[in-house]
């Protein structure tokens, strides 16, 4: 019943959004009862936090550094990543975009606290990146990692919210390709500085 009922409101939050969807229609969709419903859930911010949560752990996964490369990576190796992400970003845009919508209610949701905690956790990985490649002289001392972390997030996040979520049809390979290559080579470049043969002047 459980499962049923997450993947009805997993439909019904989908084709609706946050506003508009009721704990009335997700019973429906489940054909089953409000009392089947409060067993499980309390309201509609948890059962949309038990929808979300593989689906960002399954995002945190993709864009996670592959075992055995250099912790500095090439810009190649990132873009990749970031590719990876969006992959894995566009198949659930339109859930993730109702992620936001519960999270611009502030305290008004509960589900605010839990959005803040799950995007901490992609921030202090970028974090613990930085500060680790500054105590090997990899990066410059005056970036602040925990700042630069937070500034790169919130890019990623605006471009996906603004070139899949809010996209009127589901994005093509090639267009995932496209954006995760210049937000790639962007992050990394903002980084690092771009690659000694971007400088090197044309023959």
């Amino acid at each position: 019943m459980r499962q049923r009922l997450l993947n009805a409101s997993a439909r019904v939050f989908a084709r609706k959004g946050y506003e508009a969807t009721r704990v009335e229609d997700i019973v429906k969709i489940a054909r089953t009862s409000y009392g089947n419903f409060y067993r499980h859930f309390r309201n509609k911010d948890e059962i949309l936090l038990a929808v979300l949560r593989p689906l960002v752990d399954e995002i945190y996964v993709a864009s996670k550094r592959r075992i055995g490369r250099s912790l500095k990576a090439t810009e190649a190796e990132f873009v990749e990543n970031t590719i990876a992400y969006l992959k894995i970003y566009a198949r659930h845009r339109k859930l993730l975009r109702v992620m936001r919508e519960a999270a611009a209610r502030g305290e008004k949701a509960t589900f605010l606290s839990l959005y803040v905690t799950e995007r901490s956790r992609f921030v202090r990985r970028t974090s613990t990146w930085l500060t680790r490649l500054q105590g090997l002289g990899e990066l410059s001392r005056e970036l602040d990692p925990e700042m630069a972390a937070e500034v790169l997030g919130a890019t990623m996040e605006q471009v996906s919210y603004m070139k899949l979520d809010l996209a009127a049809n589901d994005p093509s390979e090639a267009e995932i390709e496209h954006i995760g290559s210049h937000c790639g080579k962007i992050w990394y470049r903002g980084v690092f500085g771009a690659p000694s043969e971007v400088h090197a002047a044309p023959n």
